[in-house]
Order: C-alpha cells, then structure tokens, then sequence
C-alpha cells in the first residue's frame, strides 16, 4: 500500500508538472503568434509608405488595422531608422534604415537614378568634378546616386551618404521646394549646428538663401558643408519627392567663374532627366 501511494505520488507530480510544460508552451506559442502578427502588420505598413500612403489615417484603411495599433508600430519602426516622420507635414517616409540593407542604395530610387545617369555622366566630362543626386528624407539629405570626377584631387560623398538637410546647395534646393510656410516651420524645429566655419547658421540668412534658390533655379555653396570645396545644385522636376542634381569640386579649380559657365549645362541636364521622369510615369 504504501508503494502504491508513493507511485501514484509521483505520478501526480509527473501531471503537474507536464501541465505546467504546457502551459509554458502554450504562452511561448502565444507570444510567437503575436510577434508574427507584429511583423506581418510592420511589413504592411512600409509597403504602404513606399506605395505614397504617408498619413497614418491612410495606411490604416489600407491595412485595415486600428489607428493606435498602427501608431504604436510606426513610432517602432521610427525608433529603428526604417521610417521616419517629415515634421513639416506629419507624414511618414521610409527611412536610412532601409537603405542600410539594401545591397545597392540606388534601388530605393532605381528609375530616377536610370534616367539621371546618363546626364550625370555627360556632367561630368563637362565640368570634370563629381556629380550628385540627393532627395529629402525628413530633415536630412541622402546622395543616392555620384559620378565621381576623373581628376587626382576630387570630392566625393559616397551613395547613402546623409547631412543635415540646411547644410549646402543641395539642401538649399531640396527646401526651396517647400513653401515659405513649410520652411518656416523646419527652421522653428531645427538647431543649425556649424559643420564648417561657413556653414550659415543665421535662420533669416538661410532663408533668404532658400528663397533666393527658388527664384534663380539653383544654388551654390563655398565650405558650408566641406572646408575648400564649392558646389551648385539645380532642382530635378517631376519625381514623388524633392530632388538635387549638384556639381562638387575643390573651390580652386571649380571656381565662380566656372560654376558660372556651367550653370546652362548642368539646368539643361537636370531638365532632360525630368523629361524622362514624365516619360516613366506616363508608361506606368
């Protein structure tokens, strides 16, 4: 008798214990299908924003998932680089985070960098310096594209490169695409911390400078980014975000007087590529 109590002792707690296994199990494949959902949703989300839903209201309808839950997934996904929040307009876009894992940065904007090529390249035998595309991501500017110039001594960026969206020509052009109103506002939220000892951080200047490369149609800049480099961009019309096709060289070679006498030819490419912008879209 007493072995049969001593068995079936121990088989009462081989049942607690089992169940107790399950339970566990059960939580973990909870916490697994939840974490699934959470990526599935994630997932749902930046196909959204690369499709041009930006709006939180929108990318919910289209997911067809609560607002706060949508919220709570974007302020995530924004805490990790993949998205970020355009403060200007509340919108969201995808972030350097993704670019970080594509394999080749100029897949993110593959057509607008297939049309630009050319011309960037025919930019280059021209001027002889290195030539960039940047387009505004949030309050940054990213080269998503570079020619690099043939010459010995040059300046480049590198593709993915990000800088403050304030600093230099092209990101004079990139907000000379917003309204005074949108530019207003950047500058309330923005600190213009000096990277050279050019770098303009005088709000009002930089403003006037802004407006100024709306009403000529291209900017130029002298060390506000680079210490001994000059550069001017011009705006590239007809793609889904602002776009800068920009001219770097050292400033003793790439002069006033040179940038001048490329300004038509560095207008008349950036006004080709928008050409062929129109074209893909009417093909779409």
């Amino acid at each position: 008798m007493v072995e049969h109590r001593l068995v079936g002792k121990n088989a009462n707690r081989d049942r607690v214990g089992n169940s107790r296994k399950d339970k566990s199990l059960r939580v973990r494949q909870m916490a697994d299908r939840e974490l699934v959902k959470s990526i599935v949703k994630s997932a749902g989300i930046l196909r959204c924003i690369s499709e041009g839903r930006n709006r939180l209201c929108d990318i919910a309808r289209n997911e067809k998932v609560s607002k706060s839950t949508i919220h709570r997934l974007l302020r995530t996904l924004v805490a990790t680089g993949f998205v970020v929040q355009d403060p200007l307009s509340f919108q969201y876009f995808l972030g350097p985070g993704i670019l970080e894992l594509l394999s080749n940065v100029t897949i993110a904007h593959e057509g607008l960098t297939l049309c630009a090529l050319r011309e960037m390249q025919r930019l280059r035998a021209f001027t002889r310096e290195t030539i960039l595309l940047h387009v505004r991501v949030g309050l940054q500017r990213v080269c998503i594209e570079e020619v690099e110039s043939r010459e010995n001594i040059k300046y480049i960026n590198g593709k993915g490169f990000v800088a403050p969206l304030y600093t230099g020509a092209a990101g004079k052009i990139l907000l000379s695409e917003l309204t005074d109103e949108e530019i207003a506002f950047f500058l309330e939220v923005i600190d213009l911390i000096a990277v050279t000892n050019r770098t303009i951080t005088d709000k009002e200047k930089l403003f006037f400078e802004i407006k100024k490369a709306r009403e000529m149609g291209y900017a130029t800049s002298f060390g506000e980014r680079v210490e001994g480099s000059s550069c001017i961009s011009v705006p590239v019309r007809n793609y889904s975000m602002p776009v800068a096709l920009s001219v770097l060289g050292p400033d003793n070679r790439f002069t006033v007087d040179r940038i001048r006498e490329s300004l038509q030819e560095i207008k008349a490419s950036a006004k080709r590529i928008s050409a062929s912008l129109i074209g893909i879209r009417e093909n779409i």
